[in-house]
C-alpha cells in the first residue's frame, strides 16, 4: 500500500486530503500538525478577537476528531517536521523519528513576520496569524487594560483590528512604511478616500514611516518613529506581513523563489514532492506566471488540485487571480487584479461615497478597485474575475442589467464583459 504525508494541515492540506478520499485514494495518509488543531481560516480569528464567534466556529471542517473518522488518515500532532530528504522522500522529525513515503505534500503555510519592537517587553508585542495569537489579544482586549494601541501594517488584518478596537473605545494609532493603506491593493485616489474616512472616525494614521525605537516609559510604551515622532501607547499590534514556512525544504534540492514553485499539477521540482496553499507560487492568472497568492479560496483549489493528482488524476490547476474583498467601519473595498500592470487609469465613479478606479491594458482589465459597490457583490465579483479571462462572449442583457444596477455605469460594463450587440 502506498503511504502518503501531508506536513502542514491548514486549509491547503485539508482539501488535499478530501480531495484524496473522495478520488477513491486508499492510501496510507500521516498528517504532520506541530499544533495539534485542526485546520482554521486565519481571517476568522479576528472575528474571535471581536467576540461576533465562539472559539470553535474559527475552525470550519470540525474538530480533529471529526475530520479522522470522515477522512481516515494518522495524525503527528505537535510534531516538527525538522528536514525532507527530498531525493528519498523522507521526513524526519525533531525528536528524531524518520518515516519514508512514496509521495508528500507541503502544506506549511506561512508565518507572521513579527520583527523585534526596541526593548518592550513581550506582553505588550502582539501578533495576529493564529489562533493562539487571537486567544491572547482577545484576553488583553476583555480585560480592559488598553486604552491606546499602535497597529503597524495598513493590511487587511491591519483594518480588521483597527476596527474591532475603535468599536471597544480603544484610541488607535495606525502606521505602515507605505505611503498608503493598503498598498498592494488600492489605487492612490482609493487609498486617500479611506484615509480620509478613517481620520473622521479619529483614527490616528501615521504612513510613510516606520518604528525606529520603543522602551517602557512610566508603564507604557514610547514608540518612536523615522519622522522623529513619537507616540505612547499600551501595546503593539505587528501586521505587516508573513513568511513562508519552509525551513525543512533543502533550497539546494527544490525550487524556492519566495515560495516553493510548482506546476499546473501542483508538482514541485523533486519528483514526489507536492506542494499547495501559502507556502507555494501557484499560477496567477493576471501575470501568466507564478506567485503566492495567500488567499483562502486559491488554498482551497490548490489543496484539492494537489491531492487528486496524488491520488493518481489528472488534474490542472486553473489559476486565480489576486483579489481582496473586505468590509470595516461601514466601507466595502473591492480590488481585483495587479495594479503593477502597465495601461491608462481611469475613474469611473467618485459619487456619494462610490469609487471606482481601474487600470486597462488593450481593452483588458488589469486591476480594478471598488468602493462601497457591494450591493450586488456575487455578480460584480463574478464578472471582475470574468474580465481578467480572455474571452470573446458578451455579457447577456439581463447580466448587463444586474451590474448597471449595483451602480457600475455603461462604460465599466461594457468594458467588464464585452459589448452587448
Amino acid at each position: 500500500m502506498d503511504r502518503f504525508a501531508i506536513v502542514g494541515f491548514g486549509c491547503a492540506g485539508y482539501h488535499a486530503l478530501k480531495a484524496m478520499r473522495e478520488a477513491g485514494c486508499s492510501a496510507a495518509v500521516d498528517v504532520y500538525s506541530d499544533t495539534g488543531l485542526p485546520p482554521y481560516n486565519p481571517m476568522l480569528t479576528t472575528y474571535y478577537v471581536k467576540g461576533k464567534i465562539p472559539y470553535e466556529a474559527m475552525f470550519p471542517f470540525g474538530t480533529m476528531d471529526e475530520i479522522q473518522k470522515e477522512y481516515e488518515f494518522r495524525l503527528f500532532q505537535q510534531r516538527t517536521v525538522e528536514f525532507i530528504d527530498t531525493g528519498r522522500k523522507i521526513i524526519r522529525c525533531a525528536d528524531g523519528m524518520e518515516t519514508a513515503y512514496d509521495k508528500i505534500l507541503i502544506s506549511t503555510g506561512a508565518r507572521a513576520f513579527s520583527p523585534p519592537v526596541g526593548n518592550l517587553p513581550a506582553e505588550r508585542i502582539f501578533s495576529m496569524r493564529c489562533v493562539e495569537d487571537a486567544v491572547r489579544l482577545r484576553e488583553a482586549v476583555t480585560a480592559g487594560g488598553l486604552r491606546r494601541v499602535l497597529v503597524v501594517g495598513a493590511s487587511m488584518v491591519g483594518i480588521k483590528l483597527v476596527e474591532l478596537l475603535h468599536e471597544r473605545g480603544v484610541e488607535v494609532v495606525f502606521s505602515d512604511l507605505a505611503q498608503h493603506i493598503f498598498p498592494t491593493a488600492a489605487f492612490e485616489g482609493t487609498s486617500e478616500r479611506i484615509e480620509a474616512f478613517l481620520q473622521e472616525k479619529g483614527v490616528e494614521l501615521r504612513f510613510g514611516v516606520k518604528t525606529t525605537q520603543a522602551e517602557e516609559q512610566e508603564g507604557r510604551a514610547a514608540v518612536r518613529f523615522s519622522d522623529g515622532s513619537c507616540v505612547i501607547v499600551d501595546a503593539v499590534i505587528n501586521c505587516i506581513g508573513t513568511r513562508t514556512a519552509l525551513s525543512c525544504l533543502p533550497p539546494e534540492e527544490v525550487r524556492i523563489v519566495r515560495g516553493v514553485v510548482v506546476d499546473d499539477h501542483m508538482r514541485t521540482s523533486a519528483d514526489g514532492l507536492f506542494a499547495a496553499g501559502d507556502c507555494c507560487e501557484g499560477r496567477d492568472l493576471c501575470i501568466d506566471g507564478t506567485r503566492i497568492i495567500g488567499l483562502w479560496a486559491s488554498a482551497v483549489l490548490q489543496g484539492e488540485t494537489a491531492g487528486k493528482n496524488m491520488a493518481g488524476l489528472d488534474v490542472s490547476y486553473p489559476g486565480t487571480l489576486v483579489h481582496n474583498i473586505t468590509h470595516f467601519m461601514g466601507i466595502d473595498f473591492v480590488s481585483f487584479g495587479d495594479k503593477s500592470l502597465p495601461g491608462q487609469r481611469q475613474v469611473y465613479l467618485d459619487k456619494d461615497g462610490q469609487y471606482v478606479e481601474a487600470v486597462v491594458q488593450d481593452g483588458r482589465i488589469q486591476c480594478i478597485n471598488l468602493l462601497n459597490l457591494f450591493k450586488n457583490s456575487g455578480a460584480v465579483k463574478n464578472y471582475m474575475l470574468r474580465a481578467l479571462y480572455p474571452h470573446d462572449t458578451p455579457l447577456d442583457p439581463q447580466m448587463k442589467a444586474v451590474l448597471l444596477k449595483s451602480g457600475l455605469p455603461k462604460e465599466l460594463t461594457d468594458l467588464l464583459g464585452g459589448s452587448v450587440k
